[in-house]
């Protein structure tokens, strides 16, 4: 019994060194985008505005879908959108700008065209 009582020890220590080491919860410093093709024409998107780290940057992303989750990019403050009829950010058909809040209860920050 006394080696079990061991081992589960050291397995409940690294769980609580594991959560302790991971990162800040997604939400807190910038949102990733939830675009909404509601228009249903829209096969790229043009991202620009602030990172999470006030760097202004702009991302092209393709749009094939009705919601398209634009992971791996974190923005924060106000943000413009360029729509566009083809993908590789061809073909503009709109711009609208928008508010991304610090800190969100989700990954994502919806948008919709």
């Amino acid at each position: 019994m006394p080696k079990i009582r061991s081992a589960l020890s050291v397995a409940g220590a690294l769980a609580a060194l594991a959560l302790a080491a991971s990162p800040a919860s997604a939400g807190t410093s910038g949102q990733q985008i939830l675009f909404t093709d509601d228009r249903g024409d829209t096969y790229s998107v043009l991202v620009s505005g602030p990172n999470q780290d006030g760097q202004k940057v702009s991302h092209c992303f393709n749009t094939p879908a009705t919601d398209n989750y634009l992971s791996g990019w974190w923005w924060k403050g106000t943000v413009a959108v360029t729509g566009y009829a083809g993908s590789g950010c061809s073909g503009e058909l709109y711009n609208f700008g928008f508010s991304v809040p610090a800190n969100w209860s989700s990954d994502y920050y919806q948008v919709w065209d």
